[in-house]
């Protein structure tokens, strides 16, 4: 009687274990069903033409990428300037080059008789008078240097009446802008990071992040803020050099307001030089509508001018001030996938 309960129990539960694995099994086979249905009904059918197909376009988006990339990285003199620049080693080195910029920047302005006031004395980097950045922030101070040069350069070049101010962003070191891109990912306001010396000054200013083109872990940039004076002619030069891309710089604001009298008011010895030079060659409008040209040189002897050239002109030509906000634009690396852990290596058996 014992031997033929414990035969029978066995037979139970081997039916048990039989019918749990079959209930499993057919379990298994439903979801299958399933999801080979699911992918029956895709669009388009996972074929091998459909395969080529998505292979071919994804070679094309990849070539459209590289392409994008060596746009974004420059061309021409410029950017083979900025790409050969090394960066100064010691603070002292970083100084003298903000030095040799800010000297460099002086005559270009001279030469083309742009009146520099005091605020943009030292051409967005005030705070580096009297000493260079510390070492955290040499880098990232020499790279906005590259750009700002680049910028100013090409504003001048446009001859403006008078240039008001030049304000970049703070500068921040590899680590402090990986914090913020983190921040800002997480949906947290990023904390303000102060800069090494002259927080306060007068070189920087704060670009809303709703005409910016950064774009956390994607796209980061390099503001800044240009202020000055002049006819439209200069902002059109200024604006037409930055669109032939030599550098990846977007316009991203321009503000236009009638120029004060204290605006309009030339510091500078020398407008009055240009002044008398560009009235000889412009084309004076008269109350009774004669028109006369100035002379370019003075006549050796007396000679009675026309009437209409001592004319107040009917229109003067006007000046505007303009406030034009531009960003660099830069892609931001992707991050290095982690690394694969490995089996630590065991010594052969001797």
């Amino acid at each position: 009687m014992a031997v033929c309960t414990l035969v029978a129990l066995g037979e139970v539960g081997l039916t048990y274990e039989r019918w749990s694995a079959s209930r499993a099994t057919a379990k298994k086979l439903q979801e299958r069903k399933v999801e080979l249905q699911s992918m029956a009904e895709l669009t388009p059918p996972p074929t091998r033409p459909v395969a080529t197909a998505v292979e071919a376009d994804l070679a094309k988006a990849q070539a459209a990428l590289a392409s994008m990339q060596s746009e974004l990285k420059g061309r021409g003199p410029a950017a083979e300037r900025i790409r050969s620049a090394k960066v100064p080693a010691a603070r002292t080195d970083s100084y003298f080059d903000l030095a040799t910029y800010v000297e460099k920047c002086r005559e270009i302005a001279k030469k083309q008789d742009v009146d520099i006031r005091a605020e943009a004395a030292r051409f967005g980097f005030s705070a580096y008078a009297n000493e260079g950045p510390v070492q955290d922030h040499i880098e990232p101070v020499f790279r906005q240097r590259l750009i700002a040069q680049y910028l100013v350069e090409s504003l001048l070049e446009a001859r403006p009446r008078a240039l008001f101010s030049i304000k970049r962003e703070r500068t921040l070191t590899k680590a402090e802008r990986d914090a913020r891109a983190a921040a800002a990912a997480n949906g947290e306001v990023p904390a303000d990071v102060p800069v090494d010396t002259g927080d306060s000054g007068p070189d920087y200013f704060l670009i809303d992040s709703r005409v910016s083109a950064r774009v956390p872990g994607y796209i980061d940039t390099m503001p800044f803020r240009f202020v000055f004076t002049g006819q439209t002619a200069a902002l059109r030069v200024f604006l037409n050099k930055l669109a032939a891309f030599e550098l990846p710089i977007l316009v991203r604001e321009v503000e236009v307001e009638v120029a004060t009298p204290e605006d309009a008011a030339i510091q500078a010895p020398t407008e009055e030089a240009s002044s008398s030079d560009s009235a000889a060659t412009s084309l004076v409008l008269s109350v009774d509508g004669a028109a006369a040209r100035a002379p370019k040189a003075a006549p050796a002897k007396p000679v009675a001018l026309p009437r209409a050239s001592t004319a107040a002109p009917i229109v003067s030509k006007p000046l505007s001030k303009y406030t034009v906000t531009v960003e660099f634009v830069e892609l931001v690396p992707p991050a290095a996938p982690p690394a694969a852990e490995t089996a630590p290596a065991t010594a052969p058996n001797s």
